[in-house]
């Protein structure tokens, strides 16, 4: 006869594991990552979740779809996401106005200047007099870096020599493949999707980092969130970044991992899926947190010399405190 009464201690036992895990799961914190559709912090946040990778590091990833870049800021000063993805920049502006915001690196990956394949242009230097269109617009931290490079490296001024044309980066694109244009300077994604349609690449932000004496894997753009909400979440947040640098680290050496993300990416052909494969892994950032803001403060000095105080959101330094570190004590 089995013992009814060892069977009911086994199943409380049971049911008391049970409830003990599902109250753990409950007690994880969440972080609303805020994504673009067809974006590359979509492709991690899918990365993340699907490989189990914040549940490991005790957090549950929810990702809330924004529009565009400027809507995240939105959600994010709204507290409709805890963190964006946005530049160092915007982070400084607003804490230098009162609202601590922090900044984690997240990628290097940069624009470039692509030109047609059959172009005679081969360098800066034939810039001058040529059809330039601009991807942002005149305070375009890009075009500023291009702009000082260009001047360190050969003395010339391309806003004044070159017909500059402001637009977003898909009429850039249609016009330069139209050839209305001479050369694009673009973000990261449409160059890698320019040069899967054949053009090709003249001159990248690395390069001109190169030119300007600054690392070439310097991050412009990372993980934006409150300060005081990530001191109340110290531990989800360092393992949010530890999470997304574990799932860089899958894409840069496990090709299956891109099997998974590969519907998020809007790459319906071979040539765009390995464009923006290899643009993404040239881009994950290498550097410590350290020497990131370090760098920063570099490109900080080079975009107000060449930019003005526009360039900077009228800053005169980058505030203390603006990169996270994850080792670093609560203020």
């Amino acid at each position: 006869m089995p013992n009814i009464r060892a069977m009911g201690r086994r199943a409380c036992m049971a049911l008391l594991l049970s409830s003990a895990a599902t109250l753990r799961v409950k007690a994880a914190p969440s972080i609303r990552l805020g994504v673009l559709q067809f974006g590359s912090v979509q492709w991690i946040a899918s990365l993340i979740r699907n490989r189990g990778l914040d549940a490991a590091r005790g957090f549950a990833l929810q990702s809330v779809l924004l529009a565009n870049t400027d809507a995240g800021r939105v959600a994010l000063m709204a507290g409709a996401a805890d963190v964006v993805v946005s530049d160092w920049l915007f982070a400084a502006a607003q804490r230098a106005n009162g609202t601590p915001l922090c900044f984690a690196p997240f990628s290097s990956a940069a624009g470039a200047l692509m030109a047609p394949a059959k172009s005679a242009i081969k360098s800066l230097t034939e810039l001058p007099g040529k059809k330039l269109g601009v991807a942002g617009g005149p305070t375009d931290k890009s075009w500023i870096i291009l702009q000082a490079a260009a001047r360190a490296q050969y003395g010339l001024d391309l806003a004044r020599g070159a017909q500059v044309v402001y637009a977003a980066p898909p009429l850039l694109s249609a016009k330069l493949q139209q050839g209305e244009l001479d050369s694009v300077l673009t973000y990261w994604n449409f160059a890698a999707r320019l040069e899967a349609d054949g053009c090709r690449q003249l001159i990248s932000m690395a390069d001109c980092y190169r030119v300007l004496g600054l690392p070439e894997r310097t991050c412009l753009v990372g993980y934006v969130f409150h300060q005081r909400w990530a001191e109340q979440n110290r531990a989800a947040v360092n393992g949010f970044l530890a999470a997304s640098a574990a799932a860089e680290g899958l894409l840069a050496h496990d090709p299956a991992a891109w099997n998974a993300i590969r519907p998020l990416m809007d790459a319906p052909d071979e040539a765009i899926f390995t464009a923006l494969k290899n643009r993404f892994i040239n881009g994950i950032v290498s550097l410590s947190t350290e020497q990131q803001a370090e760098a920063a403060k570099q490109v900080f000095r080079v975009l107000q010399r060449t930019g003005g105080g526009r360039a900077v959101g009228g800053l005169d330094t980058l505030p203390e405190g603006l990169f996270w570190r994850a080792e670093s004590p609560a203020i």
